[in-house]
Parts: structure tokens; sequence; C-alpha cells
């Protein structure tokens, strides 16, 4: 490992502890005038921990802040029973009452990005792991983290994407089919979902309530359209009653 290599690591660990100091959103000039450090190299370290999902940049604002997946990193070496450390149990329990791959997630930017996963036990799962994005519009988790928004953002959020990063090629949802599924999803409090991004993968999803929350998150399940379909109703079931367990728990503590 170079010099290079570790100045970086610990210009990272710098930046976080400015977060933390300041707990704000903060613009590169203000890093940069706080840690001391040329503006390049900064910026650098900055759009490199946008794009692992650490950190969340406001485009409108130019200002940087620490995403909610940084929340969960090192949660378990303190063995708390904080919100945190209730969701992972949450997931877990999940998971083993229905055997199938448990995903929490959180809005960033134009996606929804997964924070855990606990992957199923079964053979023919699906692949996902904590990090991964997923464009908000097209996931269970993010059409449900959508529905706390207005029709007209979420109708800019859909546009906005189609037109930066939509490939013609790939998957794509409309805006005004988006907005029939967010409107399903507000009417029903939970979210199915099939062959959005994946051919042949689904998820039931629903949002996570939490107490004093400044992001909110989505939990769901997800499974193999053929064994999500042969299990809906009991998988739906199962989701919206740990859910509401959890609720009754974490917002009465």
């Amino acid at each position: 490992m170079d010099a290079k290599t570790v100045k970086s690591a610990v210009r990272v660990l710098a930046i976080f502890e400015v977060f933390e100091s300041e707990r704000r959103s903060l613009t590169i000039s203000e890093l940069v005038e706080r840690l001391q450090i040329p503006q390049s190299s900064t910026s650098t370290l900055m759009k490199s921990l946008v794009a692992k999902g650490f950190v969340e940049f406001e485009a409108g604002t130019r200002r940087y802040r620490p995403s909610v997946r940084l929340a969960f990193l090192g949660n378990w070496v303190l063995g708390s029973t904080d919100v945190i450390a209730r969701i992972h149990a949450l997931a877990q329990t999940l998971s083993e009452r229905t055997g199938e791959t448990i995903l929490i997630g959180a809005e960033n930017g134009l996606y929804m990005q997964y924070l855990s996963v606990v992957v199923s036990s079964h053979t023919l799962s699906i692949a996902l792991h904590p990090g991964l994005k997923r464009p908000l519009h097209l996931s269970g988790l993010g059409l449900m983290l959508l529905s706390l928004k207005s029709d007209p953002e979420i109708g800019r959020i859909v546009r906005r994407y189609n037109a930066e990063h939509g490939d013609p090629g790939g998957p794509r949802l409309s805006e005004r089919a988006a907005l029939g599924m967010v409107e399903t999803a507000r009417r029903q409090g939970w979210c199915e979902t099939a062959n959005l991004i994946t051919e042949g993968a689904g998820s039931i999803a629903t949002l996570l309530p939490l107490p004093r929350a400044e992001r909110p998150l989505a939990i769901g399940i997800g499974a193999p359209v053929s064994r999500l379909l042969a299990r809906r109703d009991i998988l739906q079931r199962a989701l919206t009653e740990a859910v509401a367990e959890f609720s009754a728990a974490t917002l009465s503590s």
C-alpha cells in the first residue's frame, strides 16, 4: 500500500469527522477550508464517496451530506439496542419467517439504495447486496419512498432520470405508469413489483416507520417472480405484521 493510498484513507476519515462536528450539509469550499487540503483532491474524494453511496449530493445547493447507508456501518460493534440494531433484527426475523431475501433501502438522489440485505436460504434467490442502487421508480422500495412525495415531484424525478440516465435499450417506466404504481402503493400501504429491473425478479415492499427520522426507509421481500406470485398473500401478511410489530415496539420506546 503506497503513501498516496494511506493519505486518501486518512482524508476520508477526516471528512466524516468534519460532518460529525458540523452536523449539517457542507459545500466543497467549506470542506476545503476546514480540512486544509487541495480543492481538486476534496472534489475527487467526494465524487468517489457519492458513487459508493456513503455521501449524498444535493444538486440544487451543491452541498454534500453523509448518507443513511453510513449510519448502518459499524453499528454491530457496539452491540447496542438502538433503532438501527432493531432494524437489523427485524430483517433477520422476517427472513427466518419467510425464507426469502429481506431488503432495507433509502432514497439517494434519483435512486433507492440498499442499506441492508439478508439473503434468502433458497438455492434460487436474487443477487443483491448493500450499496446497490436502483432507480426510485423502478423498484418496489423506491416506489414506496416516492409515495411520500407529491405527484408533480414524482413526475420531475421520472423525467429527469429518463433524460439523464435512461438507457433506450434498458428498463423504462413512463411517468404515467410510475404515478399509477405510486397511487396503488399509497392506497394499499404496500407495493408489489415484478420484472422492473431484473427479469424474473420481484418484491413486496412497504414503508418502515421510524421515530424522528430525517430520511424515510423502506423494507421489502425480494424473490423470484414465480415464488412471489405463489406466496403473495403469505409474504404480504408477514411483511405488514412484522413492520407493525416493529413500529409498536420502536415508537413506544
